[in-house]
């Protein structure tokens, strides 16, 4: 098998390509939507979707990552049919679940939109409630081919989903719009485009399935040689199950961070701003912002940050199995390094052009200090993530959740503190401090684990840089787009604007990245096309990272 951390970039790559696309197209949709239901309709709909995600994590109880750990684990050891056996057992159970999960928040719609502070949620919640018994079993499947380290089904069949997600909140909500029904019924049509989506993107993997329904056309594809378990009995039904729970429970748990924030956020922020006299229109409406506008553009960091865990967990968990402790370090600072590179100058873009982008994208700036507290947390939420992802590997399953829970109960102190005095930009605040201190918790713990010694300081120091010249960049050229004043409309000038200074702003952190010799030859070599020659020439000129 190939054990070149190349693999994991590769991986990493096509999921970040396929996540970048999907979230775009959700930036799309969030846009649209919000100017075709408003923001009461908008909040609704977000009372509902992140009920959904945690019970989606609820019903999947960790087995996609769970069979992708064991997956990469008996392929690095040639045991393919263990493998396949593993991911069969994930399947039915998943499907059992899921069904319970499906039927359970539908009937119990009505006590989900009460809790969540608007009684007109209950028909959002409802819509989207099926989708919690297609998605799981989509989800095992996508983990079967992760843990071969192959992504391009996952990749393939998440795009798949999200186009006809989308398609049908758009449709559905203008159909229902214009045929003149109110804000409850215009969140229900959108919240169904969970489920048509996931019926496309369940498609999708049983065509991969289909394809390589011959399991040594799969190892030869994957470059594992098999070997039969002489002398030995398979792994029974009841082993295979315990080991899933055993590892599926903590890491379902861990999963749980975003939409655990955003559960928090809507059942407390809602609510406190009604103690605190604002009416109950305003204060759903206020939630949209947060949910709707701040969250949804934090989304495309934390995409990418997820395309990267999802790669780093079976190389890691490949190399562990192998006992070969300094691949897996490096296999581990390697996903930090790139999270790294990614994270830090979306963090400082949100912070910088966030009243550009509100404006741009909704039409006023209402939302915009939000944005830029939340552009912060993006970088210890893509930290996190990677750590998270590391640790799972490694079979430390426990420690991200106990990040979690402490970063959670964090959270949930620091709304009642600062929601009530500084709204929904308290609530912010609040969800940064979380992801740091779990960011935090979560590398103590793997440095410590790997006795790693602080190698990535010297990327980060270098990552930083590229960033602060790239910010001051950008704030240079969006402060002389003010000062000009080119008379445009507002909404097209702040469009404007931003298309220009994310044009400049991405320029100049890569020639700042080769400048100060961030890049090193794995990461450019995984670029399609022009990699190598890219590699070839920066080692040429000494601009490569050690």
């Amino acid at each position: 098998m190939e054990s070149s951390s190349r693999t994991f970039l590769r991986g990493a790559l096509i999921l970040g390509v396929a996540a970048i696309v999907s979230k775009l197209l959700g930036s799309v949709y969030t846009v649209l939507l919000q100017n075709l239901i408003g923001d009461r309709g908008m909040g609704l709909y977000q009372m509902a979707y992140p009920i959904y995600a945690t019970l989606l994590i609820i019903s999947t109880a960790g087995f996609p990552v769970a069979v992708s750990k064991y997956v990469s684990e008996y392929t690095a050891l040639g045991d393919v049919g263990t493998a396949r056996r593993i991911y069969r057992v994930s399947l039915a159970l998943l499907a059992v679940i899921g069904f319970i999960c499906a039927v359970g928040l539908y009937f119990g719609a009505g006590f989900f939109a009460r809790v969540s502070g608007d009684q007109s949620a209950v028909y959002a919640i409802q819509a989207i409630a099926p989708a919690l018994f297609i998605v799981p079993a989509m989800s095992s499947m996508r983990g079967y081919f992760q843990g071969w380290q192959m992504m391009n089904p996952t990749a393939v069949s998440q795009v798949v989903e999200q186009l006809v997600r989308v398609a049908t909140i758009l449709v559905g909500a203008y159909a229902v719009v214009h045929l003149g029904f109110g804000d409850s019924s215009a969140a229900a049509a959108a919240a169904f485009g969970a489920v048509s989506g996931g019926v496309a993107g369940i498609a999708a993997m049983g065509y991969y399935f289909w394809r390589y329904r011959d399991p040594h056309h799969l190892a030869a594809v994957a470059r594992v040689i098999p070997h039969e378990r002489l002398g030995r009995d398979p792994l029974s039904f009841a082993t295979i199950l315990k080991r899933l729970l055993y590892y599926a429970i903590p890491v379902s748990l861990g999963a749980l961070v975003i939409p655990l924030t955003s559960n928090v956020d809507a059942l407390t922020v809602t609510n406190l701003l009604k103690h605190q006299g604002i009416s109950q229109a305003m204060a759903t409406s206020d939630f949209g912002l947060l949910a709707g506008r701040a969250f949804k553009l934090m989304m495309l960091p934390a995409a990418l940050a997820s395309s990267i865990g999802t790669a780093l967990m079976p190389s890691v968990s490949q190399a562990h199995a192998l006992r070969d402790a300094r691949d897996t370090s490096a296999r581990i600072l390697l996903g930090l390094r790139v999270a790294v590179l990614f994270s830090l100058p979306a963090a400082a873009g949100l912070f910088i052009l966030g009243r550009p982008i509100d404006i741009a994208l909704f039409r006023n700036a209402a939302g915009y200090h939000s944005i830029q507290i939340l552009g912060l947390a993006t970088f210890f939420s893509s930290v996190q993530i990677a750590l998270a992802a590391s640790l799972q590997g490694l079979g430390k399953v426990y420690v991200p959740l106990r990040s979690l829970v402490i970063g959670t109960a964090l959270k949930v102190a620091l709304n009642f503190i600062l929601v009530p005095r500084y709204g929904i930009d308290g609530a912010a605040v609040a969800t940064s401090v979380s992801y740091a201190v779990a960011a935090a918790l979560n590398w103590v713990s793997v440095a410590k684990l790997m006795r790693m010694k602080m190698t990535l300081a010297n990327h980060l120091v270098k990552s930083a840089l590229a960033t602060f010249v790239m910010g001051a960049v950008t704030f240079a050229v969006y402060s002389q787009w003010q000062r000009m004043a080119f008379g445009l409309p507002s909404r097209i000038s702040a469009a404007s604007v931003t298309v220009l200074t994310v044009a400049v702003g991405a320029f100049v952190y890569c020639f700042m990245l080769v400048l100060v010799g961030a890049l090193g030859e794995q990461e450019l070599i995984v670029v399609p096309k022009v990699g190598p020659l890219l590699a070839r020439t920066f080692r040429k000129l000494g601009l490569l990272a050690r």
